[in-house]
């Protein structure tokens, strides 16, 4: 299963902004039982034991309008998590 996931992203100070990062997580079957029950993972990071694999989308400016980076990159993670979870395993 795989799920979104976005934390606050670290910038140079030059950077004027709120930056977020995005990222696509796969769950391990024990993290989907749990996700299912209210978990949530803390972080986005590898060596948590429920989480599987991390596809980063990189950090991306908070605009105003739907039109900024972080909301088109967070509705084409949604999509394609979608996509993902609703393809039959091999």
């Amino acid at each position: 299963m795989w799920i979104v996931m976005t934390a606050s992203g670290q910038m140079p100070a030059s950077c004027k902004g709120n930056y977020r990062k995005v990222a696509l997580v796969k769950l391990t079957e024990e993290g989907e039982e749990a996700y299912k029950v209210g978990w949530y993972p803390p972080r986005i990071d590898d060596r948590l034991d429920w989480i599987a694999k991390i596809e980063q989308l990189g950090s991306h400016n908070v605009g105003k309008t739907p039109r900024g980076a972080y909301q088109r990159t967070l509705a084409y993670a949604e999509k394609e998590v979608a996509m993902r979870n609703a393809m039959v395993p091999a």
